[in-house]
């Protein structure tokens, strides 16, 4: 039943135009006022042709452009770039209510792509869960560090992963950035304890930053 169920709302989703736990099509696709179509692929194409992606332009009115195959999709996927409002995001599918299944059931569900079971009556599986949904967010955790004092721990900033010291100055406030002068940096992306760094040092998960600002006029 839960597969089912999984299915059905992956089904939903893609109906209005969101991929789930997929890569955008590595597809150039330009519109241009002259020229003709003009297609080419970097790999051998066994899902389409050149043939199919033109009649697909031309039921939709497009008599010139560019296409730059750089992988063996599918014409599904082609008519995703064509389209260009799909929007490609990871799902972690949570399975509940695995202490009412055989052990083996559960062992079985469990390795499915994408998933995680738990108890959320027993709290079973709760601290891989949230492990999870870290890393399907893609977010790291930082921790400032005002001059003087400790880092408080209790609050961390949640960012995307890459983000640099300016992204986290712009977060904080919009006159850091301007009056930034140098950060120090405790952590794994830190090539030593503590290491002072530019604007664009990106951060790693759970780094404590010092931001040190030029005095405001």
């Amino acid at each position: 039943k839960a597969e089912l169920q999984a299915k059905l709302l992956t089904k939903e989703l893609e109906d209005v135009g969101i991929r789930i736990n997929c890569r955008p099509p590595d597809i150039t696709y330009v519109i241009k006022k002259t020229g003709g179509i003009k297609f080419n692929s970097t790999v051998e194409l066994t899902h389409c042709d050149e043939k199919l992606c033109r009649d697909i332009l031309h039921m939709r009115k497009v008599h010139n452009a560019d296409i730059l195959f750089r992988g063996n999709y599918t014409v599904d996927e082609f008519i995703d770039v064509v389209e260009g409002n799909r929007k490609y995001m990871r799902c972690l599918y949570c399975i509940n209510k695995v202490d009412t299944i055989t052990v083996g059931e559960m062992d079985r569900v469990a390795r499915l792509p994408d998933t995680v079971v738990i108890s959320a009556h027993w709290k079973l599986n709760l601290d891989f869960l949230l492990d999870k949904m870290w890393e399907y967010l893609d977010v790291v955790r930082l921790y400032t560090k005002p001059r003087g004092k400790r880092p408080d721990f209790s609050e961390p900033v949640v960012v995307p992963r890459g983000t640099a010291i300016l992204d986290l100055c712009n977060r904080i406030h919009r006159d850091f950035a301007k009056r930034f002068k140098t950060a120090n940096v405790w952590g794994t992306s830190a090539k030593h304890v503590p290491q002072s760094v530019g604007i664009k040092h990106v951060l790693q998960d759970e780094d404590v930053v010092q931001l040190m600002t030029k005095p405001g006029k």
